[in-house]
């Protein structure tokens, strides 16, 4: 192109023309340059892939692994969920054959009432006794590890 220009003649050199070749120049030279070539981008670009793959598969690993444990978590959870409710259902029926045994305490102290004294001073003594581990059994709250197992279910 700068071949086909007169520079000879009596008109001055286009400067605006051979700015633009200058700035052409320069752009294909960087254009042109060893690191933008393109076998240079696509090796770049390979070790890019091979990277994200590598960084995929520890990911991929990585989830299979929580999500095994939050399985665990689960299997676990319900196994003490299971327990909890069992031991809800023991305590309740202890409760319940403390409280007949009381009740029946009650019924056999009016029907032996005698002129034995150390007989009425022992029934006394035995309904006081049933009397206070009911009242140690009711002070327990079993329904927190009730609710502290089906919040690990859940």
């Amino acid at each position: 192109m700068i071949l086909s220009v007169n520079l000879s003649g009596p008109l001055p050199a286009p400067y605006k023309m051979l700015h633009g070749f200058e700035n052409m120049t320069q752009e294909l030279k960087h254009l042109l340059s060893p690191q933008r070539a393109p076998e240079r981008l696509l090796q770049l670009a390979q070790g890019n892939l091979d990277t994200l793959v590598t960084e995929m598969d520890e990911l991929l690993t990585r989830a299979t692994k929580v999500t095994a444990d939050g399985e665990q978590t689960r299997q676990d959870a319900e196994r003490t969920n299971d327990r909890a409710k069992a031991l809800r259902q023991v305590v309740r029926g202890i409760l319940q054959a403390a409280e007949a045994a009381k009740e029946e305490a009650i019924k056999l102290n009016e029907t032996l009432r005698t002129q034995d004294e150390s007989l009425e001073k022992s029934l006394p003594e035995l309904q006081s006794e049933a009397e206070r581990l009911i009242a140690e059994m009711r002070s327990r709250e079993l329904s927190m590890q009730e609710r502290i197992a089906e919040d690990e279910l859940k």
